[in-house]
């Protein structure tokens, strides 16, 4: 399926290191916008230690007590998309990616069957397999998740898209205890674990843009790097991954 050459160019925002609630605030209005003129839009950005929960979220599945958390810096979010927690890091990059679904002759199904399938092609790109689970949400690689996708739907528009953990700091995983297989709690991995070497998050980006591309139909794409209602960038923290 081709998009329409009418359509306007895919709009990528790739806005570093920034707060949760402004990326927030900043889907919203380009929701907002997309239904007056259509179009696609792509955010790229990574957060400082977040936890955003889904509607099939639960606090039962976050260990620490709100002071544990907060001694660790880590703010709580209750969102509006599908699928559970969400542990937002840097070195993780999350893809905001909103699309009219009935422009595109999308179902929500099809929506989320391709964005999995665009993480398993980047993955592939990084020599890494990955799978999506009847069980379990999320793609997977081995044994382990590597990647979410959650969703939301607004007048037609799908919303919020996906994360994958290209070099987190993954111990601080250790305050998710959503469940697993059988009684073991489910297991996070990233594609610098996997590859066992650093991975540059500006090929991934680039990866994921252009898999999202052949994905979904879309020809071409503007890039900008900031917008009004991202006020200040995040400097990195404890928890950012070595420069690469």
């Amino acid at each position: 399926m081709r998009a329409s050459p009418q359509l306007p160019p895919l709009e990528v925002y790739m806005l570093g290191l920034v707060d949760f609630s402004e990326v927030q605030q900043l889907q919203s209005r380009l929701v907002y916008e997309l239904g007056e003129q259509g179009g696609a839009v792509l955010i790229l950005c990574e957060h400082p230690p977040t936890i955003s929960v889904g509607r099939s979220g639960s606090r039962a599945h976050i260990a620490p007590d709100d002071e544990t958390l907060q001694a660790f810096g880590i703010k709580v979010y209750w969102v509006n998309r599908g699928g559970g927690c969400v542990l937002h890091l840097p070195g993780q990059l999350a893809a905001y990616f909103a699309l009219p679904l009935d422009t595109f002759g999308l179902t929500l199904q099809g929506y989320l069957d391709r964005l999995h399938a665009t993480i398993i092609m980047i993955l592939a790109e990084f020599d890494l397999s990955g799978a999506v689970r009847a069980d379990l949400p999320g793609v997977f690689s081995g044994s382990a998740r590597i990647a979410t996708v959650g969703v939301a739907v607004s007048r037609s528009i799908a919303y919020h898209g996906l994360t994958l953990n290209v070099g987190p700091y993954l111990e601080l995983f250790d305050v998710m205890d959503e469940p697993g297989i059988g009684n073991v709690p489910l297991r996070y991995t990233s594609m610098e674990a996997r590859r066992q070497r650093q991975t540059a998050m500006s090929k991934v980006r680039e990866a994921l843009i252009r898999n999202l591309e052949q994905v979904f139909g879309l020809e071409r794409h503007h890039v900008f790097t900031h917008h009004p209602l991202i006020r200040r960038k995040v400097l990195a923290d404890a928890y950012a991954p070595s420069p690469g």
